[in-house]
């Protein structure tokens, strides 16, 4: 039986049916992704884990005694905790006992030979040990620089930071707490890609279930054990990660389509005899015939295939453009006394498809509006090419006018009729009454498919993208690239999106630290060229502490004996020590005062013992 188990579940608002008996099992220790369009279910399904909601129908359980965090998109800020107290709370427990420990410790200390005040020091001191009481500060940490969680959002109140930086912290928070069960939706929005990179190494090595919402493809390829796609109302399930998932969903399509098309030659066969029997007019064939048509309607019919895409970009042909499109040279920027960087240098070429990359503020959006003419150079220049005409589509997009609708904003901006507006919108994922929506009533990514649309409609040969996929699902992502791939002039794009930056990218430009680095090639290749650049330095540090340890044990290989020999002595020394100690702790167990003496020599012994001994692999190494 799974950890969690979803049988036949229906879910419906209303009239309006969002699952259809769904079936799904998670177990023991699976990393598992559910994905599917925006408004297939996807948050419903975390909600009727979490028993926020009620299902109509069917049933599902999770496993008892099982423990569960669940890190929303929308988070409710009704306290003043700062973020730094929040990811705290995480360990509320260990905090509870704590209070109880310090109690039981002044209650041994009012009556140092009571036996079971000691006993229930012992116990709630084993029990905090246990816990991890100790390490409590050092998981914190590691999950603030894993996450890269900037310390102005630490030390801000979690009711003033951002929405971003809310789902940041409450992140940290679900990972801190270690349950059983972690539910995720969405965890790598907020997050640039060395804190994503960080998550998966997490995710991947975590001990427990992890159930997440998620459209980064790269993201579930890295963590995902199994895939669970909802789509026209049902769940289907797929074993390994995403590449796993589109092969299988292809076969799978495959076969069903023969299906189909092979039922359907045998229903037209079937209807083609039945109507000849009914032809001849005779009892018997009439009768014949009833039959045949009996049998096409106790048929298990399969579904005929659906074609889920329907987005349909079209770009227009282009004008040339000179050789080197955009050329930036020495330049630098600031804001005050805030330096973004200094005598940067890069050159983009005719036709090629450039992916800007690197951690949030490095100032990607900055070089973006500076070479679009939206932001000055306070030194260096930037040179973009006379023939070059340019459609740009920004993160944030703000319309002149939000209260006229789609249908008003396209047809007055591009002066065509309402026809061939309806027809435009149409082939953006604008159906229907969606035309008829107030621009202002857009989510981010209606928006943004909206401005590209407006864009898009004049002859282009350089298309500047910030962060274009941000708010599509999986499904509205691949469609947005199938189109991209019909454009063939010049591209440069901010993205997060690794899938995106791999399929598109023929040079990565890398912005952190104040400066760029450019790699010839997408982001696997930028990946490999890092991690050979990070192998390097770790060798140069290994090289230079063991210049570092030669230098202070000295040069010769009978220095280096003696001083191994001199380090082995003095950690008996210390075992012999802590062995006395160890027998004096259970002779003295009701004696509090020398109880305590001794443990906290114990544990300063410990710690030298543990510093001589990595003094010693250190001299081995040597």
């Amino acid at each position: 039986m799974g950890v969690i188990t979803f049988n036949e579940v229906t879910k419906s608002y209303g009239d309006n049916l969002i699952l259809d008996k769904v079936s799904f099992d998670i177990f023991e220790n699976e990393k598992v992704a559910l994905i599917g369009k925006n408004g297939t279910g996807k948050t419903t399904i975390f909600n009727i884990l979490t028993e926020s909601i009620d299902i109509d129908d069917g049933l599902f359980s999770i496993q008892n005694n099982r423990t569960i965090a669940y890190l929303k998109q929308i988070h409710k800020a009704s306290d003043e905790h700062t973020g730094y107290e929040i990811l705290q709370l995480a360990f509320s427990k260990i905090d509870q006992l704590q209070v109880d420990m310090e109690h039981a410790h002044k209650l041994m200390a009012d009556n140092p030979t009571n036996q079971t005040h000691i006993k229930e020091y012992g116990r709630l001191h084993d029990k905090f040990e246990f816990m991890g009481g100790y390490n409590v500060s050092e998981k914190i940490s590691k999950i603030i620089t894993g996450l890269r969680i900037p310390e102005k959002v630490l030390k801000n109140q979690f009711t003033k930071l951002s929405g971003g930086e809310q789902t940041l912290i409450m992140l940290g928070k679900s990972l801190l707490m270690a349950p059983d069960i972690l539910l995720m939706d969405e965890p790598t929005n907020h997050l640039d890609m060395d804190a994503v990179k960080w998550l998966e190494g997490y995710i991947k090595g975590y001990k427990g279930t992890v159930f997440y919402v998620s459209h980064d493809r790269y993201f579930i390829n890295q963590t995902a054990t199994k895939v669970i796609e909802l789509s026209f109302l049902h769940g289907k399930t797929y074993k390994g990660n995403y590449d796993a998932y589109q092969k299988q969903k292809q076969e799978y399509e495959e076969r069903h389509l023969k299906l189909y098309e092979r039922q359907q030659k045998e229903i037209e066969r079937l209807m083609k005899t039945a109507r000849q029997m009914r032809d001849y007019g005779t009892e018997t064939a009439i009768k014949r015939a009833q039959n045949l048509e009996k049998r096409i309607e106790l048929m298990d019919k399969v579904d005929r295939p659906i074609n889920e895409k329907n987005l349909s970009l079209a770009f227009k042909t282009l004008n040339k453009s000179g050789y080197e499109i955009i050329k930036a040279v020495n330049i630098s920027k600031s804001y005050g006394e805030l330096n973004i960087f200094k005598n940067v240098n890069f050159i983009i070429k005719t036709n090629e498809k450039v992916a800007m990359i690197g951690p949030n503020g490095a100032g990607k959006s900055t070089l973006i509006k500076m070479i679009a003419g939206n932001e000055s150079v306070d030194n260096g220049e930037i040179t973009v090419g006379k023939s070059v005409k340019y459609a740009y589509l920004e993160q944030e997009v703000i319309f002149e006018d939000e209260n006229i609708t789609l249908l008003e904003e396209v047809c007055d901006h591009l002066r065509i009729t309402l026809q061939s507006g309806r027809n435009l919108l149409g082939k953006y994922m604008f159906f229907n009454d969606d035309v008829f929506k107030k621009v202002g009533m857009l989510s981010g990514g209606e928006k943004s498919r909206l401005r590209l649309l407006l864009e898009l409609q004049n002859d282009v040969n350089l298309l500047i993208l910030d962060e274009p996929t941000n708010h599509l699902d999986i499904a509205s992502r691949e469609e947005l690239e199938e189109a991209i791939s019909q454009y063939h002039g010049t591209m440069l794009f901010i993205s997060h999106d690794r899938h995106f930056i791999n399929k598109f990218s023929e040079k990565v430009i890398d912005v952190r630290d104040g400066s760029v680095i450019t790699y010839e090639g997408n982001y696997d290749y930028y990946q490999k060229m890092i991690d050979k650049k990070n192998e390097v330095i770790d060798k140069i540090k290994i090289s230079k502490k063991r210049q570092t340890t030669n230098q202070n044990y000295g040069k010769g290989k009978r220095k280096a004996v003696f001083t191994i020999n001199k380090t082995e002595k003095l950690m008996a020394d210390l075992e012999n020590e802590m062995s006395i100690i160890d027998r004096d702790i259970v002779e003295f167990a009701t004696d509090y005062k020398k109880l305590h003496e001794l443990t906290t020599k114990r544990e300063q012994l410990n710690l030298e013992h543990e510093e001589l001994l990595k003094k010693w692999f250190e001299l081995q190494g040597e």
